[in-house]
């Protein structure tokens, strides 16, 4: 008999951008829509593009979720994960979560201090029927052998500030399940883990049902650190492609370095293989879902 459940849908906005939903509930994870391009990023101050993100928040949008969001969840606070974050909590009434670097940026932008909530790792908040925990995780080195933009900040800066202004403060996963099904799914924001992090939810028996993991720059040990840590059933890449495409552009999700990718998939197989723990790799088109019920 199926299940009575409401489902949990999960949307892929681009780049690490996720909504995830159920019932009157919906959450996003590192919204990332203007895409301003190369020149405009590297020349001016990054300014949210209300004609585009305008449209994505109005009747039709092939993203609804963004408009009811209530908690937006921020992985680091690069620009191509925090930067259109708080011009959409502010119409969408969401609040905004991540840490102390990403609620400064976004107060800097104009984002009320009641509508943030800083969350250090470990911390734990509920949702509607999601409740979600933030786990220590790490940014890939993938310039140059570097993690890009390392940094922190206290204070909101003056807004709006360069990219190169968007300092890194920390990079979090969360584990995010929904209470009345059980399911669980887990965010990563890059391709980087804390080994004893994931190794805790090892040892507390924690397995999810789905994966939301970057791609770029990753670790010869990063796939396989997935599949043993957490025991995925489905693996979704992303942040494979150019985040400096335009959102319409035909190309905007084209993977950057399609045979990189193809590795990533043969990464995640080799490893489940080797645990002898069944994965499937599900891409997602942009704006396209995953729809998710109890087993």
């Amino acid at each position: 008999m199926a299940s009575a459940e409401p489902a949990v849908t999960v949307r892929w906005l681009g780049v690490a951008g996720f909504a995830i939903e159920s019932g009157d509930t919906a959450l996003l994870h590192d919204p990332y829509l203007s895409r301003p391009g190369l020149w405009r990023t590297a020349l001016f101050r990054y300014r949210p593009n209300p004609a585009v993100l305008g449209p994505l928040l109005a009747a039709g949008s092939p993203a609804p979720e963004l408009a009811r969001a209530r908690l937006i969840l921020i992985g680091h606070s690069h620009f191509d994960h925090l930067g259109d974050a708080p011009w959409i909590a502010q119409r969408s009434g969401a609040s905004l979560a991540g840490s102390a670097t990403s609620v400064a940026i976004a107060r800097g932008y104009g984002l009320a201090a009641e509508q943030t909530q800083q969350l250090a790792p470990g911390a734990r908040v509920e949702v509607g029927p999601f409740a979600i925990r933030v786990v220590e995780s790490r940014h890939a080195a993938v310039l140059l052998g570097r993690v890009p933009l390392p940094g922190q900040l206290e204070e909101p800066p003056d807004g709006p500030i360069h990219a190169l202004s968007f300092v890194l403060g920390d990079a979090r996963g969360y584990l995010v399940e929904h209470r009345p099904t059980g399911l669980r799914l887990f965010l990563l924001s890059s391709a980087g883990v804390h080994p004893p992090a994931l190794e805790g939810l090892r040892k507390e028996g924690v397995s999810v049902d789905v994966l939301l993991a970057a791609v770029q720059g990753r670790d010869a040990e990063y796939a396989a650190t997935l599949v043993t840590s957490l025991r995925p059933r489905v693996v979704v890449p992303h942040h494979f492609e150019s985040f400096f495409r335009p959102i319409d552009d035909p190309r905007a999700s084209e993977p950057s370095d399609p045979a990189d990718l193809a590795a990533f998939e043969q990464e995640i197989r080799a490893a489940a293989e080797a645990a002898g723990a069944p994965v499937e790799v599900r891409y997602l088109d942009l704006f396209g879902t995953l729809t998710l019920r109890a087993p």
